[in-house]
């Protein structure tokens, strides 16, 4: 049984100081570059990019976090807000040359061992980027970004319809961002419709979308606790922050998690250039002859286009001169496919077909690096930061939600859910009650 539940938010003081939320928020930590923590870093001395993401270098990360929170809820940058409430969300952006809308809500949501059945991951996750995370919720005693996980709403539409209601009206907060996207809040304290949006939640199976280690983190740090003492059921550390979606929500958008190869020896390329020539058929496809790395990016998510039946297409950006499309031939897959999503994915294939045999699994992490835009893929490439690319389609939802109800598990970063909600709109206590 999901238990969703209202929680005292604490929230900036934009509002109040004529300022629009979009100065003090961010992407979560795994999606921000050096280049965007710039940006974000001026565009407000309180951005929670300081939180979220702390300085990249020093050894000192974690104090430095706990020392500018306390500081921040000290000087009233920070507020907690007095009534348990929902933060109802409607996000605002373009995708695909289209305007699109995503309406959730933001709840607190208690957190389940995996095996009860209640909420279900689809993803593995590498140890460090848990182990990070603790640290920082140690440090801030918070949640500071929500996960981001989805549901399957009622033939009805019954939370829908709670949603579009709030939305009516005047929102509590708007936060405009770079990029065009842009979020509107609103505050649902209502007792009754509270306790109706809860029963309505009751019975659904939650998939988490995006962050599985923030999760995973969340559950580690509660473990920590009950090791030293008891917990009581309503205490927050209970519960973790959640930006919860329909299914059905049509701005639900799903994009590939693209690979790039860094640090490699001379004798790794070389084993994975001849695995991928092995199993696959390498042609190349012709760029425009645009040279900037947005327009190329574009022709690569083009050429990889979209999942159809079983094929396994991927691109490969930096191997000899321009790009390649690998197709995997019929012969090359080191499992028979069979009927299970996951065996059949893109990122199952890749990891365990090629990526883990040109490598072994233990020099994965230590190669192996994330883009979840691909622009970011051809620059990383373009100014040999990366050695070679890896542009990834995206997984149908229709797959996704087969891997998940299964409790499947995915490589890391197998999901690119668009846009990823932002840290800082609202942020969840971790001390006392909820």
């Amino acid at each position: 049984m999901a238990e969703v539940r209202a929680f005292r938010g604490i929230r900036f003081t934009a509002a109040s100081q004529g300022r629009d939320l979009g100065d003090y928020l961010s992407p979560p930590f795994d999606t921000i570059t050096a280049e965007l923590e710039r940006e974000l870093l001026g565009r407000s001395e309180h951005n929670i990019v300081r939180l979220e993401l702390a300085p990249r270098e020093g050894s000192d990360r974690y104090g430095y976090v706990a020392e500018t929170q306390g500081r921040w809820e000290a000087d009233g940058v920070l507020m907690r807000d007095e009534e348990p409430s929902v933060y109802v969300t409607e996000e605002s952006f373009e995708y695909g040359g289209k305007a699109q809308t995503r309406r959730g809500f933001i709840a607190a949501m208690r957190l389940e061992e995996y095996d009860r059945g209640i909420i279900f991951p689809h993803e593995q996750t590498r140890g460090p980027w848990v182990e990070d995370r603790v640290r920082m919720m140690e440090a801030t005693r918070s949640a500071l970004s929500p996960l981001l996980v989805v549901f399957q709403d009622d033939i009805r539409h019954s939370v829908g319809g709670i949603i579009r209601a709030v939305t009516g009206g005047p929102p509590l907060e708007v936060a405009t961002m770079s990029g065009g996207y842009s979020l509107r809040l609103w505050q649902l304290k209502d007792p009754g419709t509270l306790e109706v949006l809860r029963g309505l939640m009751r019975d659904s199976a939650i998939f988490i979308a995006d962050g599985h280690h923030r999760y995973e983190a969340a559950m580690r740090y509660r473990s920590a606790i009950r090791a030293e003492r008891e917990i009581a059921s309503d205490e927050a550390v209970n519960y973790r922050m959640m930006h919860i979606v329909s299914i059905d929500e049509p701005g639900l958008i799903t994009r590939g998690y693209h690979r790039v190869i860094h640090g490699a020896t001379k004798g790794e390329l070389a084993r994975l250039v001849n695995r991928i020539e092995a199993v696959c058929e390498v042609g190349s496809v012709s760029l425009t002859d645009r040279a900037e790395v947005g327009w190329r990016g574009g022709d690569l998510l083009k050429a990889v286009g979209e999942r159809k039946d079983d094929d396994f297409v991927f691109g490969i950006y930096g191997l000899q001169e321009g790009f390649k499309i690998a197709r995997m031939r019929s012969t090359g897959s080191s499992m028979p496919l069979g009927s299970d999503a996951a065996e059949r994915s893109d990122y199952r294939r890749l990891h365990r077909d090629i990526l883990d045999i040109a490598f072994g699994v233990d020099r994965i992490d230590a190669t192996v690096d994330f883009e979840y835009e691909v622009e970011n893929v051809v620059g990383r490439v373009d100014s040999s930061e990366a050695q070679l690319g890896i542009v990834m389609r995206s997984i149908p939802m229709r797959e996704f939600v087969d891997i998940v109800t299964r409790g499947d598990r995915l490589p890391p970063k197998a999901t690119n859910f668009y846009p990823k909600p932002p840290a800082g709109a609202v942020i969840q206590s971790l001390e006392s009650d909820l």
